[in-house]
């Protein structure tokens, strides 16, 4: 079967269109990412900063039972390690 040249213009019109949306697609995966990636960086900022302000607690109140806090900020900080450790999807070869 032979294509003719119309037939041909109208596949590669219609790969080209599904491309545009493949890459888009990508580039919204892409800024999730980047998103992820500083919210899991804000996060860790901030669970240290909480830390810091625990122990600055603590010192100024030595009396106070400050365990929950700590277990508390504990979690975070590993929650934080945890979503940071995951690895980045592999990258998508360009055509």
């Amino acid at each position: 079967m032979t294509a003719t040249l119309d037939q041909v213009l109208a596949a590669i019109t219609t790969v080209n269109a599904k491309l545009d949306v493949i890459m888009s697609q990508q580039d919204d995966i892409t800024a999730d990412v980047q998103t992820i990636t500083t919210a899991v960086t804000d996060l860790g900022t901030a669970a240290t900063a909480i830390e810091a302000e625990i122990t600055a607690l603590k010192t100024a109140n030595p009396a106070l039972d400050l365990t929950g806090l700590d277990a508390a900020v504990g979690s975070l900080k590993t929650a934080v390690a945890t979503v940071a450790a995951i690895p980045p999807a592999p990258a998508t070869p360009s055509a």
